[in-house]
């Protein structure tokens, strides 16, 4: 049976307006909640940025997406600064993006996945090479690297899941949000904390990502075993992505506060949603 896919933009507002009100209540109590409010802000905007790549043209939503990846890739250098001589590097990580959008606009996955990812891992660091001095080649490496996978390589599936049939961008939006918004209310796991409550977040999170995927798998002409396994890989790729966003927090030294607000704050929501990108778009094909 067909269903009428618009619906699935009407459940993603629904999901969004759902984590929002959560997030108001939450937010207020402070403590491990108060980074909720700004995460939910987030899922608006990226939520429209969802519904543009849905339901326009790939000549409008390519570009849209491929400005949303050069601004994060901005500010995440911002944030993860590398030496001044690193200049060529990080020019081929700006100059990657249209590179990895024009296999996207055209729908070749394959060329994407076979020139993309040799492309980056093996091109950087040769550009890091270059000068007198290499102190500090490794780190410098390993942040540019990091930044183009989150923002280039793992973003740019964002892209080729335009030209998936229609409704499902819209359901890895829904499944997202249902695997993140427990997780968030538990909280991480930190160091010296406790272990229970977040587990029990990550448990509940994964549940309902897969509820939903189950419950939503017709309408985008998937089984409801189907979705629910999607649902399943994606939450857990969203926990994967926060425990890397919380561990490069750790390793800048960034405090608390500087993941709710800033720059840091713009790795801690997006890493999740990006961590999940390309698993999803491969779940879609392989489960």
């Amino acid at each position: 049976m067909d269903l009428p896919v618009p619906h699935m933009m009407v459940f993603l507002g629904g999901a969004v307006l759902f984590a929002g009100v959560v997030a108001l209540i939450a937010g207020g109590r402070g403590g491990r909640f108060r980074g909720l409010v700004g995460w939910s802000g987030f899922w608006v905007g990226f939520g429209v940025v969802l519904v543009i790549l849905a339901r326009t043209p790939p000549l409008v939503a390519i570009p849209v997406l491929g400005l949303v990846m050069a601004g994060a890739l901005r500010a995440f250098f911002v944030l993860a600064p590398v030496r001044a001589k690193d200049r060529y590097a990080i020019l081929a990580a700006y100059l990657s993006v249209p590179a990895a959008l024009l296999p996207v606009f055209h729908n070749a996955d394959q060329a994407f996945l076979a020139f993309v990812p040799a492309t980056l891992i093996l091109g950087i660091p040769v550009l890091l090479s270059f000068g007198s001095t290499h102190d500090g080649l490794l780190d410098s490496t390993g942040r540019i690297l990091l930044g183009t996978a989150f923002f280039v390589f793992c973003t740019a599936h964002l892209g080729l899941l335009v030209h998936q049939p229609d409704g499902r961008i819209e359901l890895f939006g829904i499944l997202v949000l249902a695997a993140e918004l427990p997780q968030r209310l538990a909280g991480r796991p930190r160091s010296g904390g406790g272990i229970v409550r977040p587990v029990l977040g990550y448990a509940v999170g994964a549940g309902a990502a897969m509820v939903a995927g189950w419950m939503l798998a017709p309408w985008v002409g998937m089984t409801a075993r189907h979705g629910s396994l999607v649902g399943l890989a994606v939450a857990l790729a969203a926990i994967a992505g926060g425990l890397v966003a919380d561990a490069i927090a750790d390793d800048l030294q960034l405090g608390t506060r500087s993941t709710i607000v800033g720059r840091a704050s713009l790795l801690n929501r997006f890493a999740p949603v990006l961590y999940a990108a390309p698993v999803y778009f491969h779940a879609l094909a392989l489960l």
